[in-house]
């Protein structure tokens, strides 16, 4: 037989985080948690955005380097080995990643990448615990996923297990 607290103990696990007392320490946990999660998705997500940037950049600078020394400094005859072998150099970086990683060197897997690399290190910048956060969405059995926010945000399908282990 069991006593009253236990069953109470067990209904409280089997009720959805809806139903439970507004005032239950267990929910603002989980809140709080959220919430400083978002923080540091949108954070991760400048950071990452800025990255992208400046790879955009570093390409305008190649293009425009360049025309300048193939149209003023030097000719085609000269440039066109040089664009060569830049161009392949890169095609084997993009190879050498696809290599290690075992994915296509595309935009999305690239922004992932990077988004969780940035993730990881702003949690532990922010000593946020992912596995209580984890851990109180499967206790509380929230509908609310962790990866929403930035799932709508920007279209990225990151999940909270991702961030629990590195590749």
């Amino acid at each position: 037989m069991t006593s009253g607290a236990e069953v109470v103990d067990l209904i409280r696990r089997a009720v959805p985080l809806a139903l439970a007392p507004e005032d239950d320490p267990i929910r603002d946990e989980l809140k709080r948690l959220q919430e400083k999660k978002e923080e540091i998705d949108v954070l991760a997500h400048k950071q990452v955005r800025r990255i992208l940037w400046s790879g955009l950049g570093l390409i305008g600078a190649q293009y425009g380097l360049f025309f300048r020394l193939t149209f003023w400094e030097f000719s085609w005859d000269v440039m066109e080995p040089i664009a060569y072998f830049t161009i392949a150099i890169i095609v084997g970086i993009g190879y050498a990643y696809f290599l290690f990683t075992s994915r296509d060197p595309t935009y999305q897997d690239l922004m992932k990448t990077l988004f969780l690399s940035r993730q990881r290190k702003l949690f532990k910048k922010h000593n946020f615990d992912v596995g209580r956060l984890k851990e109180l969405q499967n206790k509380c059995k929230t509908s609310l996923d962790a990866s929403t926010s930035i799932r709508n945000r920007v279209g990225l399908k990151v999940e909270l297990d991702d961030a629990l282990h590195k590749d």
